[in-house]
């Protein structure tokens, strides 16, 4: 019993398989053409750091606003900066151990 194949068949199957994956993008391109897909012009990301392997802090630019974002885990907390906030410069080791903080509020620990 020999095994013949049929090239007229697996032709026509890979045409109408292109096919329909053109025909599947041309309909999603359309059907999202508003989203815009390239970066946005009014936000910028300034300066980021890495507090610990959980925790982040990101400095965004945002038209003319200063946002501060915290990340820790999973949560975000967003703070808007004052108009015209400067950083506060690094402060000068004087060799004392730094102030420890209660990570659940931000507030300094007693």
């Amino acid at each position: 019993m020999s095994m013949q194949i049929d090239y007229l068949r697996v032709a026509l199957s890979l045409a109408l398989c292109l096919g329909l994956g053109v025909a599947a993008i041309f309909l999603l391109r359309s059907r999202f053409r508003g989203l815009s897909v390239g970066p946005a012009r009014d936000l910028a990301l300034l300066e980021s750091l890495r507090v610990d392997p959980r925790t982040a802090v990101h400095v965004l630019a945002y038209q003319d606003q200063r946002l501060l974002l915290t990340t820790r885990d999973n949560a975000v907390h967003v703070t808007v900066l004052p108009v015209g906030a400067t950083a506060p410069a690094p402060p000068h080791d004087t060799g004392a151990p730094p102030a420890s903080h209660d990570a659940s509020d931000g507030a300094p620990a007693p």
